[in-house]
């Protein structure tokens, strides 16, 4: 409920100040917003100290996860924004780079599969395309309560995009790809068992298999998109730059398998140069890899402090 009654008070307000007064209110708010999240933080910091490499101090892991949470929380306000934005405001928001890549993968007439990550805000690109006359369709969780999850799918009705339920959706998936459609999803979601096993970031974890297998019984082009801020993200300006990849492929094998989960590294390959350049754009909040043995508790309580020091 709480998340509920933060998105409708949220919605209501966000438009009477610009967008950069609201990002400053969250960075003010953020050490006491972090204090009460201690579990994701340390899941968080975890992720970062993998994605920085051993060589980075701690003082760089904490710093690097405050900005994270800084900019999910400027992702949070521009969803909320979306709201009530027409289209000439969100095609001034953001600058797509790699149209032709789009145009490309959609003249093949098998549907487009856009893959991106919990990396920067992936809504607003999404929407410009929509408002350009190309028909996305986004897979998302349900949201619990549903009043809430109404609420956020929404937004994105609004804005032209097409909610479909990961967890029923199969059906309309194929539908929108044979209409040569493109289909829009965050595909970054750690498992702890099934999906297909991948290297990221030099260590190896469990993704989902799903888009893959889809891409390969459709023949759809998979296309890798990040909508990203300018100078890490800490200015206090709205802007996305969305960058578009060249199709994503791997060598197909006629093994099934095989390619599934090569087709998938190929996705989770191109998300870590992503990744390594953006660490602090990254938005994982749960542990992305399995745990060393004995490894929760230690690196937990070095970076649950993270809130309490000033952002940088």
């Amino acid at each position: 409920m709480i998340a509920l009654w933060g998105h409708i008070i949220g919605s209501a307000i966000v438009r009477l100040l610009p967008r950069w007064v609201w990002y400053r209110v969250a960075d003010v708010l953020l050490p006491l917003a972090l204090l009460g999240w201690p579990g994701h933080v340390g899941r968080a910091a975890r992720n970062m100290r993998r994605v920085l490499g051993s060589a980075a101090s701690e003082h760089e892991v904490r710093r690097r996860v405050r900005q994270a949470f800084g900019n999910y929380a400027r992702y949070m306000i521009d969803l909320l924004w979306m709201s009530g934005s027409t289209r000439a405001d969100r095609e001034a928001a953001v600058t797509l780079v790699g149209w032709e890549h789009v145009e490309s993968a959609l003249a093949r007439g098998k549907g487009m599969l856009l893959v991106t990550g919990h990396v920067g805000n992936w809504d607003l690109p999404a929407a410009v395309m929509a408002g350009r006359g190309y028909p996305v369709n986004v897979i998302v969780e349900t949201l619990q309560p549903p009043a809430w999850n109404e609420r956020v799918q929404g937004i994105r009705e609004h804005v032209g995009l097409r909610a479909i339920p990961m967890e029923t959706g199969g059906r309309e998936l194929y539908a929108a790809l044979r209409r040569n459609e493109t289909v829009a999803v965050v595909f970054d979601r750690p498992l702890t068992a099934g999906g297909v096993t991948v290297t990221y970031f030099g260590a190896e974890t469990r993704v989902p298999e799903g888009l893959a297998r889809l891409a390969l019984r459709t023949g759809a082009a998979v296309v890798g998109a990040v909508g990203l801020r300018p100078a890490g993200g800490q200015g206090s300006g709205g802007q996305i730059v969305a960058q578009v990849s060249p199709a994503l492929v791997a060598v197909a094998t006629g093994d099934r398998e095989r390619d599934v989960q090569a087709l998938t590294q190929a996705m989770m390959t191109w998300l870590e140069v992503q990744v390594r350049q953006h660490p602090s754009q990254w938005f994982m909040f749960r542990d992305f890899w399995p745990k060393a043995e004995g490894e929760p508790t230690g690196n937990a309580r070095r970076v649950t402090n993270v809130g309490a020091a000033r952002q940088t």
